[in-house]
């Protein structure tokens, strides 16, 4: 008997406490208000806050979980209070809460590639320092963006930045899913590439600037061994120089170049490469 008249005096005493803890309900118009406020400066359409103003509005819908449990008491304790008013209004607020819940929601799943466009915007007006600030946003959010990834090396490709380039596209054939539109373009750059690699050393080659040259060689060769089938033969050093003219001096000097550097693989290619032009041209 004493246990259960302690057991009733507990429950009590913990009704008691979550009464005291009900906020009067001549504060619920002030807290609308500032809710309200809060709404109205969230936004779900600059990349930049998307997040951060996903994880307020959280907050924010914390808190009117928190007073939605404890307002028919509240009101109850009110009886001046019109009930039906001060419940339409929250109502009211909570509607404009949850349809900003589901537009943060579905901006902050698509920044990354809210940036990827604002790249290609940037583009149009040859802004590729803007353009690639862009796209490292939608990289840090996504670093599987086909997209993005693809705009990047098209970027870094124009710039020179061969290896780099090369590194990423490989990424994309071996770590994103693309569709076919995707797979398409990433095709087409991958020729663009390969020629560009292929010309450039060429040049190089011609003008005699072979430590260079080799540089392009290796790139290209890293190129060719990690992708797909199809995009190189089996020969492709072979056409590296696009005269004829110093062709067996070409050979050896990349030959020689690659010897410094350590690289006996690239310097025995080469230097087979100028034995059968030799043979080829008693």
């Amino acid at each position: 008997m004493k246990k259960v008249f302690l057991i009733t005096i507990w429950i009590l005493l913990a009704a008691a406490g979550a009464q005291a803890q009900v906020m009067p309900a001549d504060s619920l118009p002030s807290l609308f208000q500032r809710w309200e406020t809060q709404l109205g400066e969230l936004d779900y359409e600059d990349p930049e806050i998307v997040s951060l103003h996903y994880l307020f509005l959280q907050d924010i819908l914390k808190q009117m979980d928190k007073v939605g449990e404890q307002l028919n008491v509240t009101l109850a304790r009110s009886p001046k209070t019109d009930f039906y008013a001060v419940k339409r209004e929250f109502r009211r607020i909570e509607d404009k809460a949850a349809r900003l819940n589901e537009l943060l929601s579905e901006a902050k799943s698509q920044v990354d590639h809210t940036f990827y466009l604002r790249a290609v915007d940037e583009m149009a007006y040859r802004d590729t320092v803007r353009a690639m600030y862009n796209l490292e946003r939608a990289l840090q959010y996504n670093p599987l963006n086909p997209d993005a990834m693809l705009l990047k090396c098209k970027i870094l490709l124009a710039k020179e930045q061969f290896q780099p380039c090369v590194d990423l596209i490989h990424k994309v054939y071996t770590e994103t899913t693309l569709t076919d539109e995707q797979e398409n373009a990433v095709s087409d750059f991958t020729l663009v590439l390969y020629d560009r690699l292929y010309t450039h050393g060429s040049i190089l080659v011609q003008n005699g600037r072979a430590a260079e040259a080799l540089e392009v060689f290796l790139t290209l060769e890293h190129f060719c061994n990690n992708m797909p089938s199809g995009y190189c033969n089996d020969d492709y050093y072979k056409g590296i120089v696009l005269s004829r003219e110093g062709v067996y001096e070409s050979y050896l000097s990349i030959a020689r170049e690659a010897e410094k550097r350590g690289n006996h693989e690239m310097s025995r290619k080469f230097y087979q490469y100028a034995e059968e032009y030799l043979r080829k041209n008693e």
